[in-house]
């Protein structure tokens, strides 16, 4: 068995803090100033279709002053005409213009929100993979002795919550009234059958009832226990630890992703 002490699992979770922040400047920017340049590109191509028409509209101006050449009667006729197309130029540039716009700032917000979704997977997918590899690890570096000591932990809380928190031992007691006595315990590891006597002694105390134990074996909680007890679940797991810590990262790098954003 490994020996390594309390202080080697914190430090197991420092690297998985330094492996998230490089993922992020390797992987996860990079993405998303691929994103930003695709939506730069759309509302360019959108820019470059306006001055295309603009330059038509140009184009039609020139073409009416060469005609405004002509001899006076076609000049009367063709000045009233260049009125009247002026007005309806004037509208239709305007329209174009307003339509232009609208063009770009739906391109923009496509984008936004393509990158948006890019941005949420991008983060999803490299928050779980540092948390698979951080549970990997520690799956193969945490000792027996870790889980013993969350595991006495554990009884010490439910001891403690006769001295502190009798409401809450009462309404663990009522709740387990009218239904079956039985405790779903969950551990990484077979328990002795010490480790089992202890914790019926400790959970006959909370439930001031005989009790029975449904052990349930789940490797995946690395060390401690998770324990069903009426509508209370007692959870002192390296996992639970980890979807906690999965949690603070992931809300992390969304409020960092916005301030870059501002």
């Amino acid at each position: 068995m490994l020996d390594i002490k309390l202080s080697t699992i914190i430090w197991e979770i420092v690297n998985f803090l330094v492996i998230t922040v490089v993922l992020y400047f390797l992987v996860f920017k990079p993405m998303t100033k691929r994103a930003e340049a695709r939506a730069i590109e759309k509302a360019a191509n959108k820019a470059a279709l306006e001055r295309d028409r603009l330059a038509a509209a140009e184009t039609l101006r020139e073409i009416e002053e060469r005609l405004s050449n002509l001899d006076q009667e076609v000049q009367v006729i063709t000045d009233e005409a260049y009125a009247a197309s002026q007005v309806l130029q004037n509208e239709l540039l305007e329209a174009t213009r307003q339509q232009a716009d609208q063009i770009m700032l739906n391109a923009v917000q496509e984008a936004r929100k393509e990158q948006a979704i890019d941005i949420k997977k991008n983060q999803v997918e490299l928050v779980d993979t540092v948390l698979s590899i951080s549970n990997q690890t520690l799956r193969a570096v945490t000792p027996k002795s870790v889980h013993d000591g969350l595991l006495e932990e554990l009884h010490q809380t439910v001891w403690n919550l006769g001295k502190t928190d009798m409401r809450t031992v009462q309404n663990i007691r009522d709740a387990l009234v009218s239904r079956s006595a039985t405790i779903d315990v969950t551990l990484p590891y077979e328990p002795t059958q010490q480790e089992h006597a202890k914790m019926l002694n400790t959970f006959y105390a909370l439930a001031d009832k005989e009790v029975d134990l449904n052990i349930i074996i789940d490797p995946n909680l690395i060390a401690g226990v998770k324990a069903h007890v009426g509508d209370i679940v007692m959870d002192n797991s390296l996992a639970a630890q980890l979807e906690t810590l999965r949690d603070d990262v992931t809300k992390s790098l969304e409020t960092f992703t916005m301030e870059e954003n501002d």
